[in-house]
């Protein structure tokens, strides 16, 4: 038992890494995008995008964690035939809704871009549906990889579908400046890069499983005399029900992730617009919105991918005993207190940064004022993916998904009222609000389970000095250098502005944090490579003398106090 939970946890943290990173490789595409193309080609392509993950989300629909489940369920049972009926089951039903979505998206691509307020986007979608007729597939196999806790097969294949994504997107994007093709062609020719990722995901699936169907078949040869095998055959549509019957919750759930940029596609352009915009100015707005988004993706990312390595060891845990014990809820509350800190730094950090941080990455400052009001929403979003983590650690997975999905509705009721006055500031103040709400409302779920102690003062003033200090420094530091680099050119004396200002910055909060006494030995030790280290003995001479004689000792290793 032991070995395989320490397998399950290998696995989880190789498929949560390869995840991570391959939407590190994703984000960070934009990019160049914007770089080379424009903001109306990047508007463009963000508003299909969000259509096309949608779609591409529909036609999976949570079979693929049902399928990992189920063969799961089989594979403990010694049932080595009915995982592999299982999964021939769940590849024809996902690859019939794949075709399905595809026909619908392809067929719809017009109507679909001129609700958008963009009709040029039609062929952008349509180049987008491409991938619906690999991704479902490919989705299919993966969850029969996790079943069997074989992780390294979909790691590998989810790097593979985001590199070869990105490389053809960029391959396409060169082809088509330098034939100086139109925005909306090159939008289409940068979407062919969905369907050539989707592809070289389901490639990487099957050539990597040529050595998983070899072990299948010694397990086969292995069970047929067993009693299992002798077992009566489920009935094919008794099986479709129970893998569709377990697909619901999870489906409801995966639906509602990407509804914010869903909203933002079907209401931006067609408010500015109806503002006296042109549709070409529009999108041009588009594209300087999704800008920020980008950088709150990262920031939502990052906490995300940090607290997900938590959720094992809540699940674990909640598996020995009803209930949550005192343990759980320690690292519970530890988890929150690291998501209001490294939310509260990153939202003060990209507002007050947000000009030389917009400048450096995308050319210049248009839409500086959106970015630095998305900035601020990436205290709300770090919460909300650090918090929807713990729930679902705790065993809650519905209340993450209908906190998101009420704060959605919150989001596109802001945009109708927001976005004619103010512009694409108006939908960044909308997306900072429904962030805000959802995670407002899992800490609130949070507390009612009592993973949360009752909120003190001291608590929330000890973080807001240790921001004063980050807004202090990186505020000064931002004018000195501004000052200093005021010869050079644009986007060289913002990338030497903001740099500087983030590692300072940090520094600073990292160091108050310490010297107010909100981050102790108890929290520091629980980082890797930090206890006994050169960096824990500066940081305990910054440790108040009133709590070094109390918090200097080594722990036992348990985690962090809820304090």
């Amino acid at each position: 038992m032991k070995s395989q939970s320490s397998q399950l946890m290998r696995g989880a943290a190789l498929l949560g890494g390869a995840a991570l990173l391959s939407k590190l490789i994703g984000t960070l595409q934009k990019i160049p995008l914007q770089n080379l193309a424009g903001d109306r080609v990047f508007g463009l392509y963000s508003a299909v995008y969000a259509l096309a993950v949608m779609w591409m989300t529909l036609a999976a629909a949570g079979i693929p964690v049902a399928v990992s489940a189920l063969v799961a369920e089989r594979v403990a049972a010694g049932d080595e035939r009915g995982a592999r009926r299982l999964l021939r089951y769940a590849a024809v039903l996902l690859s019939a809704s794949g075709l399905l979505a595809f026909a619908v998206l392809w067929a719809a691509a017009g109507p679909l871009a001129a609700w958008m307020g963009a009709p040029e986007a039609a062929a952008a979608i349509r180049a987008s549906s491409l991938a619906l007729l690999a991704a479902p597939l490919t989705a299919a196999l993966r969850g029969y990889s996790q079943g069997r806790l074989e992780m390294g097969r979909p790691a590998l294949s989810q790097l593979a579908e985001q590199c070869a994504r990105v490389a053809f997107m960029l391959c396409a994007l060169g082809w088509a400046l330098q034939r100086d093709w139109s925005a909306a062609s090159t939008a289409a020719a940068v979407h062919g890069g969905l369907a050539a990722g989707a592809a070289a995901g389901l490639a990487a699936m099957l050539i990597l499983g040529r050595r998983s169907r070899a072990r299948d078949r010694d397990r086969r040869r292995a069970s047929a005399s067993s009693a299992v095998a002798d077992a009566p055959t489920e009935p094919g549509r008794v099986l479709l029900r129970r893998i569709v019957r377990v697909a619901l919750p999870v489906a409801a759930g995966s639906v509602v992730a990407p509804l914010f940029g869903l909203i933002d596609a079907f209401t931006l352009p067609r408010f500015l617009q109806g503002a006296g915009d042109t549709a070409a100015a529009a999108m041009s707005a588009f594209g300087e919105y999704n800008r920020g988004v980008a950088l709150l993706q990262l920031v939502s990312m990052a906490a995300g991918g940090a607290a997900a390595a938590l959720v094992p060891s809540l699940t674990m845990r909640r598996g020995y005993a009803p209930g949550i014990d005192a343990e759980s809820a320690a690292r519970a509350a530890f988890a929150m207190r690291l998501a209001w800190w490294f939310g509260g730094a990153a939202a003060v950090g990209l507002a007050i940064l947000a000009r030389p941080i917009n400048v450096a990455l995308f050319a210049d400052a248009r839409g500086t004022a959106a970015m630095a009001v998305l900035g601020a929403a990436a205290l709300g979003a770090a919460l909300q993916a650090v918090s929807a983590a713990v729930l679902q650690g705790l065993g809650d997975l519905r209340a993450p998904a209908v906190h998101l999905a009420l704060a959605a509705l919150a989001k596109a009721a802001l945009n109708v009222a927001l976005v004619p006055a103010f512009g694409i500031a108006g939908a960044a103040a909308a997306a900072a609000c429904a962030y805000g709400a959802a995670a407002a409302l899992n800490l609130r779920a949070l507390r009612r389970l009592g993973a949360l102690p009752a909120l003190r003062v001291a608590a929330a003033v000890r973080p807001a000095l240790a921001l004063a200090a980050l807004a202090a420094t990186a505020g000064g530091c931002a004018l000195a250098l501004s000052a200093l680099t005021r010869g050079l050119a644009p986007r060289a004396a913002a990338l030497l502005t903001a740099l500087p200002c983030i590692a300072l910055g940090a520094l600073a909060f990292a160091a108050a944090l310490v010297a107010v006494g909100a981050l102790g030995p108890r929290e520091w030790r629980a980082l890797p490579s930090l206890a006994g280290s050169r960096a824990e003995r500066w940081l305990l001479r910054l440790q108040p003398a009133s709590r070094r004689t109390v918090e200097s000792a080594p722990d036992s290793g348990g985690p962090p106090s809820a304090h």
